[in-house]
């Protein structure tokens, strides 16, 4: 998993959304070119084994295996992810001619809240032109409501079509 904080995402957000976001601002597109750069880094890093949670996870397994009870581990998982995203392998794309025959584009699989007041997300991009989102929470929860978290990442989509000018011309 790509668990991480990014400070340049940070200012990126704060540009766009607190000092009023303007369209194609070169510093705007620098930051988030300095955030996608860095995702990838940290992307590359978590899937060679260096993501926290994969280390939590074996630590965990050897305290168990020991029998070490260790308060870190008990105060660190005990913490709520609020959090939880996949994605759903894209393999299977491949066996479909979704242009001539969209009716086979699929949501992909489901991805559960891992806390009572988060949220479960899985995404699939499918081709060159869909990426489609799964998103779940608990109804019960005052906090989360998965429809406001979809239209959330809908206006973050569009914010970054128009950061790209990519409003049907090549970028």
């Amino acid at each position: 998993s790509c668990l991480f904080c990014f400070v340049p995402l940070k200012y990126l957000i704060q540009f766009q959304y607190i000092l009023s976001f303007v369209p194609q601002n070169e510093e705007c597109l620098n930051l988030f070119r300095i955030a996608a750069k860095n995702h990838q880094h940290i992307s590359r890093l978590a899937m060679s084994g260096c993501g926290i949670d994969r280390h939590l996870f074996c630590l965990y397994v050897v305290s168990k295996y020991l029998g070490v009870n260790s308060p870190f581990l008990q105060e660190v998982l005990s913490e709520p992810w609020c959090l939880s995203t996949s994605q759903t392998p894209i393999q299977q794309i491949e066996l479909f001619d979704l242009v001539n025959h969209p009716e086979y584009v699929s949501i992909g699989g489901g991805f559960g809240p891992v806390a009572d007041d988060g949220y479960g997300v899985s995404y699939i991009i499918v081709g060159d032109h869909l990426i489609n989102f799964h998103i779940s929470c608990k109804v019960s929860s005052p906090l989360t409501d998965a429809h406001r978290f979809g239209e959330n990442i809908s206006r973050a989509m569009l914010d970054i079509i128009t950061l790209f000018n990519l409003d049907g011309k090549k970028a």
